[in-house]
């Protein structure tokens, strides 16, 4: 059957003016952004990782301490979910404050473009994907933004040490320390497992790891004691150990972003 060529006509100009309403719909504005914004805030507050990932466009690359983490899936981000969502993008995220056009002074400010919005400078980037809003690219930033009226440059009060659950598996840590600072993990392992432990994301000696017995509190080797950026070795003796990560480097950025891979077997 021949077409009409009239209607074929009418019919190109009708798919033009479709992708024409489609660009117009893709573009955002703030209400939308701020709504999706205090949906992720919501989330994150309730620890709810399944919402979380349901916010997020996949394949998701994921950018922490200077290492490239492919997120593949949904199971892939609740797998990864204390890397990504780090302390200091948890609270970058629940400071987020819209501000539709234009730059702000506040670093969890988010701003929005007709093509995505992002909150921080890049630390998570939003676009519309069909109907909705997904997250389609993070940048861990590791520290978080000072809060309203607190000095910036400066921890409050440090970080009490956190305990890492994983008997045989392997598990990673985010952060970022100033001059002098460490930060502090504890780990319960048995005697004569495999234990890995490296630090990625810096140059040289600028961070290391420190891994003592609680117990004995002693080094549980040399290298251990000295500090280094990968230690792998047998566990002595059942028990908790402790593993420092220090900056050793006293120059360079005001806070150097490590990434710390613990493994055991």
């Amino acid at each position: 059957m021949r077409l009409n060529p009239h209607w074929s006509c009418v019919g190109f100009l009708v798919a033009v003016a479709a992708v024409s309403a489609a660009g117009q719909r893709a573009a955002l504005d703030a209400g939308s952004v701020a709504a999706f914004v205090r949906e992720l805030q919501q989330a994150v507050r309730r620890d709810d990782r399944t919402a979380v990932s349901a916010l997020v466009r996949y394949p998701l690359t994921v950018f922490a301490g200077g290492v490239r983490i492919p997120i593949t899936d949904a199971a892939s981000l609740r797998q990864n979910y204390d890397v990504v969502f780090s302390p200091g993008l948890k609270s970058l995220i629940a400071q987020a404050a819209v501000s539709p056009g234009a730059s702000s002074g506040s670093a969890a400010s988010v701003l929005i473009t007709p093509e995505s919005a992002a909150i921080g400078v890049s630390a998570v980037r939003i676009e519309r994907v069909g109907e909705s809003l997904k997250i389609t690219g993070i940048t861990v930033p590791l520290t978080a933004p000072p809060a309203e009226g607190e000095p910036r440059g400066g921890r409050r009060g440090g970080r009490s040490p956190e305990r890492l659950t994983v008997d045989v598996g392997r598990i990673q840590r985010a952060g970022a320390l100033a001059p002098g600072e460490r930060d502090v993990y504890l780990l319960s392992a048995q005697k004569n497992r495999l234990l890995d432990v490296r630090i990625t994301g810096v140059n040289g000696r600028d961070i290391v790891a420190r891994i003592s017995s609680v117990k004995s509190r002693a080094p549980i080797d040399a290298r251990a004691q000295e500090g280094v950026r990968t230690w792998i070795g047998r566990i002595p003796d059942d028990g908790d150990y402790r593993i420092d990560v220090v900056r050793v480097a006293a120059g360079g950025a005001p806070r150097l972003d490590y990434l710390m891979t613990v493994s055991v077997r």
